[in-house]
């Protein structure tokens, strides 16, 4: 027997809210001599460079809903693979082919086109008027000292943007999900966080000793999660400058469907070689994905009432979830 889950009214409330947000959908080099289709939030769009700008479109010619990803770039023009209408970056039609010469081109042909912006290397659109600015990234990422390129990748899971957050930012299933790597079975409690606000989010801190398994010593760990889908975790030792900074970006291409940009850094060499590293990190991201694409429901809940929470280790999983069902309502 099917059993049907209420939809959940926050998670649609949220999706409205969404829109007025920036979220990175492609790094900026695959943008460049073809039309690259894309999904966000459900929607199909576009993207396409004319001469170092770059546009964003609704996946659909207004002539007769070919899919303009289908066409291709001539000069500063992306063309319609079915009738050759012409597009500009502003989205206004500049040519009809099957008009003669000198007939006015209607106004309403236009393309529906979306804000995008290009930063830390990846292209990012925002489907309405924002309420935010892209996220700030921390210094490090500019500090060449770090090394980026060795460790950062990304990825698709079938799971709720949201729920990902939430595993990232969570330290309770560390012994049950990663034993021996992030985890003790032996050891499974964990003490409270504080948690401070931080503009556009919240952060706190993990104590040393949390983790009986990282390759290296660690005084602390700081996370901070930027509202919608951001987490950021840098690691230090206290009164050294080694130091390591993940930051974690989820696109929510649907409500469970959602793709990962990660950037993972670092000002030193660790005892581990960058390739058992990098095998590290997959492993541990694969036990996670099993766990979080099994989440039900697949949106992440927002009303508290409809899960059981303790108090202290689910202390960053309910701040979050009521960060985000307060986005929704403020729409």
């Amino acid at each position: 027997m099917k059993i049907n889950i209420r939809r959940n009214d926050d998670w649609e409330a949220l999706e409205n809210a969404l829109v007025q947000y920036w979220h990175p959908v492609a790094r900026s080099e695959e943008i460049d001599n073809k039309a690259v289709p894309i999904k966000l939030l459900d929607q199909t769009l576009v993207l396409w460079r004319s001469r170092g700008q770059i546009a964003a479109f609704h996946d659909l010619c207004v002539h007769r809903g070919t899919p303009l990803s289908l066409g291709w770039i001539d000069g500063d023009q992306l063309i319609c693979a079915y009738h050759g209408w012409h597009y500009g970056v502003d989205g206004s039609c500049t040519r009809i082919p099957s008009l003669p010469a000198g007939h006015a081109i209607p106004t309403k042909a236009r393309a529906k086109v979306y804000r995008v912006q290009e930063r830390y290397g990846l292209v990012w659109v925002c489907l309405d008027e924002p309420k935010a600015e892209i996220p700030v990234f921390p210094p490090e990422f500019d500090d060449p000292s770090y090394r980026w390129d060795v460790y950062s990748s990304e990825g698709q899971w079938n799971a709720n943007a949201a729920r990902m957050i939430e595993n990232l930012a969570d330290f309770s299933h560390f012994p049950w999900v990663h034993p021996g790597i992030l985890g003790d079975r032996e050891k499974p409690e964990y003490e409270a966080v504080r948690i401070e606000p931080v503009e556009g989010g919240f952060e706190y801190e993990s104590e040393d000793g949390l983790n009986p398994f990282r390759s290296e010593s660690r005084a602390r760990r700081l996370f901070t999660v930027i509202l919608p889908f951001m987490v950021m975790i840098q690691a230090w030792e206290s009164g050294r400058i080694e130091k390591s900074t993940k930051i974690y970006l989820c696109t929510p291409i649907s409500s469970n469907e959602t793709k990962f940009y990660r950037f993972a850094g670092r000002n030193y060499r660790d005892r581990r070689s960058d390739e058992e590293l990098n095998d590290r990190h997959r492993l541990i991201f694969e036990q996670d994905r099993v766990i979080v694409e099994a989440q039900r429901p697949e949106e992440l809940p927002l009303d508290l009432s409809e899960e059981l929470h303790l108090r202290g280790p689910d202390s960053t999983a309910l701040e979050y979830r009521r960060r985000l069902r307060e986005l929704g309502r403020r729409n």
